[in-house]
Formats: structure tokens, sequence, C-alpha cells
């Protein structure tokens, strides 16, 4: 078991998130980050939330709640991390603000890639003292995650210029695959830790569900303070629901060598997707019933 956890934490986990990032990357154009000047306010509300306020709040859940040391950092983990890429097509479905969705879902990841080592490095230092060795070499973290994250995306958009027809082709069919395999390793993790999550899971479910209550009701809220549009309540609502757990989960067991660790984001890579489909399904079903109020 051991050995098969080792090839999952240092071979497929590393594998299988650069080829979902790469396949990301075959669906993307730079236009896409310039869209981020279309929409000026509503843009800076979405980013500012996600990355003050939501970090604050669930950092604050995860401080106050956490049941083990591990857990907490695995919480504030998951508190910082990003809106996903997959809100994007979400945000379509729910006849939200597209253009609005990829533009924060880019910036916050590309943040993201050089913040989160930092944020590791200090939920560590905050979580266990000065007194136990736990730190994390910064630069060579940061290296680790630019290796599974900007550049695989890079490589994803240099490819779909050269080989447009291909990268329409293999973009979907390598993301699934490699989906697949993302939810075998997170499958492998659960078995192994789950005297862990056996122990915590009422409480870790319950703070989990409550940091996705708290960051969908921010993004609610800050979209009602500013006046935003429908359309962009909608896309900075689901952005607040849809996270990057898989990068964290690189982080947690790749690096800090701490599977106990990604159970929050584990567990939130469910449970936050079903809550956005329930918030989905809403939408859609008030759209539907009332037209006319749908803002252009």
């Amino acid at each position: 078991m051991q050995t098969l956890m080792h090839i999952a934490d240092s071979v497929l986990l590393p594998i299988a998130l650069w080829s979902v990032m790469f396949a990301m990357g075959t669906g993307l154009l730079l236009r896409d980050f310039r869209r981020a000047l279309t929409n000026t306010k509503a843009y800076l509300v979405g980013v500012g939330s996600m990355l003050f306020l939501v970090p604050a709040v669930g950092s604050t859940l995860a401080v106050l709640f956490g049941p083990t040391p591990a857990l907490v950092v695995g919480l504030i983990l998951l508190a910082t991390t990003p809106g996903g890429i997959l809100s994007n097509l979400l945000t379509d479905v729910a006849g939200g603000d597209v253009a609005l969705s990829v533009s924060m879902s880019l910036t916050l990841s590309l943040i993201y890639v050089f913040t989160l080592p930092f944020i590791a490095h200090f939920a560590l230092l905050y979580t266990y003292g000065r007194a136990q060795i736990v730190e994390i070499p910064i630069e060579s973290s940061l290296s680790h995650v630019l290796m599974v994250t900007l550049i695989p995306v890079a490589c994803g958009m240099i490819f779909r210029r050269l080989l447009p027809s291909l990268a329409a082709a293999l973009g979907p069919k390598l993301k699934g695959v490699a989906s697949v395999v993302l939810v075998v390793v997170f499958g492998m993790i659960v078995v192994q830790q789950f005297g862990v999550l056996k122990a915590s899971f009422g409480p870790l479910m319950a703070i989990v569900l409550g940091m996705n209550l708290a960051a969908v009701a921010l993004g609610l809220l800050v979209s009602k303070a500013f006046k935003l549009t429908r359309r962009e309540t909608i896309a900075v609502a689901i952005e607040h629901m849809i996270r990057q757990e898989g990068t964290a989960i690189f982080v947690a067991v790749t690096l800090l060598h701490r599977e106990d660790m990604s159970m929050p984001m584990i567990i939130n890579t469910f449970l936050g997707m079903a809550l956005c489909l329930i918030f989905v399904s809403v939408v859609t079903r008030l759209r539907s019933a009332a037209p006319t109020l749908v803002a252009p």
C-alpha cells in the first residue's frame, strides 16, 4: 500500500494535474486575458472578495474549529484556493457573465500560483509553531507549483495556437482521462486516511459546508452592495463556489507529504460541486420562470 501511495503521490497526481491544466490551456486564447478590462467594477468586486474576504472568513473558521493541526492547515489551504476553470462552464449554463467568469478565474489562478507556497509556509508556521520543523522551502515549492499550473496551461495555449484542430479534439479527451486518474488518486488517499476521516468526518464536513455557505453568501452580498447586474452576480457567486482543489492537494500530498491535510480539499471537491449545481438549478429555473427579468 505504501508503494502504491508513493507512486500516486509522486507520479500519478503531478502527471494528472499537469494534464488537466494542459487541457485547460487548449481552451484558452490570449484575448481571454484581456476580458478583465471590459467590466472593471464587477471584476474588481469578484477578485477582491476571493482574494481577501473569502480567505479571511474561511481561515477564521479553520483556526477556530479545525479538529486537528493537520486539518487546520488543510482547511486554510482550502480557504485560499481560487475559483476553478469549471466555474466558466457553469456560469454559462446558469446564464451568467462568462467573460467576467473567465477573467476572474484567470487572474485568481495566476495570483494563486505565486502565493500558494507562501500560504502553505505561514499556515504551517502558525499551526505548528516555530519549535517544530515543518517549514517548506518556498523557492522549490514555487517551482513545483509552476510546473503543474502555469507552465502546462501555457503549453496548452501554444499547442492550440500551432495545431488548433488537434487541440480541439485532444483537449477534452485528455482532461477526461486525467480527471478520472485524479479521482482514483483521491480515492486512494481517502482509503489510506480513512481513520483520520472517520474520526473527524462530522466536524470536518460541517466546517467545509460552513466555508462554502459563507463564501457564496459573501459573493451575493458584495454583488448586491456594489449593485452588480444579475448576470454579473451569477458569475461572482459561482466563482465563490467552484474551487481549484487539485493544486492545493498537490501541495499537501506531494510537497508536504501529508495526505491527511488533503482531506478538506477532497471533501470539498464533491460538496462544493453539489452546492453549485443546486445553485445553478435554482437560477436556471428562476430564469425560465421570469425571462423578462433577466438583465441583458
